[in-house]
């Protein structure tokens, strides 16, 4: 197997393919070596893990006042904060600060596990903080 791979690497379109290879490879570690947003899992492989089923609660208020998003963002977005996605309530937030301009938009965050204790992300104000 090594010497097919030797000659695989003498010729152009060989080490072409082995770059292929090897970034799709390198490519999802991406998420485990530099990530911040746990909750994020977008590879098929990692579709198994425990932290696919996590169930995030969002409270999200506007100046202090409870703040309904079911008008305000397609379904699918209000599934990925479900989700925990911090990314998306991230950008939920700035597309909320530009709607209400001068208003303070807080959310909080209370995520359950399977295999992990229950955690609580709480009171950021997304128009003050740019991340989570």
């Amino acid at each position: 197997m090594i010497s097919s791979i030797v000659q695989l690497t003498k010729t152009w379109r060989g080490r072409f393919i082995l770059a292929i290879v090897a970034s799709q490879l390198a490519i999802p570690l991406h998420y485990y070596v530099r990530h911040r947003d746990p909750h994020d899992e977008r590879f098929a492989w990692r579709m198994f893990s425990p932290m696919r089923m996590s169930k995030c609660q969002a409270t999200w208020q506007r100046d202090d006042q409870p703040l309904n998003l079911g008008g305000e963002f397609h379904e699918a977005w209000l599934e990925l904060v479900e989700r925990g996605r911090f990314t998306v309530i991230e950008a939920m937030g700035a597309e909320l600060c530009k709607r209400y301009p001068g208003a303070r938009i807080r959310v909080s965050l209370d995520c359950t596990y399977l295999d992990a204790p229950a955690e609580h992300y709480g009171g950021y104000d997304l128009c003050q903080v740019p991340e989570l």
